[in-house]
C-alpha cells in the first residue's frame, strides 16, 4: 500500500482506507493516486491499497476482506509513531473496490466512521441486473468474475432460484448505521444506477445518513471528466471532513 500522511495530522485527522476496482480480478493501487495526493493536501491521510484477486480456487470475499482487515491492523499498530487514529477509519472504493469496501464495513468493521461508494454494485439479487451481466458484458466475463468473488457453484440463468452466495454478497443486504455517500453515473452501462438507488432505499429504511451524488451524463467512471471529478473530490473532502474525524 501507499500511505499518505498530511503535515500537523493528529489522532483527530480523517483517515480513508482506499480501494481500486477491477472486477475483483484485475486493477492496481494507482488508479487512485490521483484521488489520494488530492486528498493528501486537503489535509486528509490515506492509504491507498492492493489486494489479492478473486479466482476460481482459494481467493473469494473472505479473503480479500482479510486483505482489507490486515490493512486496518497494520495502521491502528502504527499509531502511536505516525501520530494517527487507531480506530474509526474511512473507507472508499471505486466499482468492485466499493463493493469491497461496503462488504467489509457492514459485515467485519462496525467501526469504520464513513464510506465513500464510487459506482459500487450493491445488490446480486436483482435479476434485471444479472440478466445485465450474464447476457451482454464483455461476452460474460463480468459475470464469471462475480461468481470467482463470491465462490458461487450455482449455474444461474433467468428463471433460476438467486444463489446463496449472491445474496451473501451483496451490501445492500448487509446496511448498517454507517453514513455513506454514493456516487453514480446515470448513463452506467457495467453498473446500472438503480444499483445505487437500491442502496438508497435500504438506508432510508433504517434512516442512515447518506447522500446520492448522481453524475449527468456520466457512464461507469464518473471521474473521468475533468469537470465531474473536480466537483466530486471536493465531494469527498467535505464528506470526511465532516463524517470521518472524531
Amino acid at each position: 500500500m501507499d500511505v499518505y500522511l498530511p503535515a500537523n495530522r493528529s489522532i483527530q485527522t480523517a483517515f480513508l482506507i482506499s480501494i481500486h476496482g477491477g472486477a475483483w480480478t484485475t486493477g492496481d493501487k494507482r488508479q487512485l493516486t490521483e484521488l489520494s495526493k488530492y486528498l493528501l493536501s486537503q489535509g486528509i491521510a490515506v492509504a491507498n491499497l492492493n489486494y489479492r484477486y478473486a479466482n476460481s480456487t482459494d481467493t473469494h470475499l473472505p479473503e480479500l476482506l482479510d486483505d482489507i482487515e490486515n490493512v486496518v491492523k497494520y495502521l491502528a499498530s502504527h499509531s502511536k509513531e505516525w501520530n494517527i487514529r487507531n480506530e474509526g477509519f474511512s473507507i472508499l472504493g471505486g466499482s468492485s473496490g466499493a463493493h469491497v469496501s461496503m462488504m467489509y464495513a457492514y459485515t467485519r468493521n462496525p467501526q469504520i466512521k464513513s464510506i465513500v461508494d464510487i459506482c459500487g454494485p450493491t445488490d446480486f439479487t436483482n435479476i434485471q441486473t444479472l440478466e445485465k451481466i450474464r447476457a451482454n458484458l464483455f461476452g460474460g466475463l463480468l459475470f464469471k468474475t462475480l461468481n470467482k468473488m463470491s465462490e458461487n457453484k450455482v449455474v444461474w440463468k433467468p428463471g433460476n432460484e438467486i444463489p446463496e452466495a449472491y445474496i451473501m454478497s451483496s451490501p445492500a443486504k448487509f446496511v448498517r448505521q454507517i453514513p455513506i455517500m454514493i456516487v453514480h453515473g446515470d448513463k452506467d452501462n457495467i453498473v446500472p444506477i438503480e444499483q445505487a438507488y437500491t442502496l438508497e432505499n435500504e438506508l432510508k429504511t433504517i434512516n442512515v445518513q447518506n447522500k446520492l451524488i448522481v453524475v449527468s451524463g456520466a457512464r461507469h467512471n464518473p471521474l473521468k471528466r475533468t469537470k465531474d471529478k473536480q466537483s466530486i473530490f471536493a465531494d469527498i473532502v467535505r464528506w470526511l471532513k465532516e463524517y470521518g474525524v472524531n
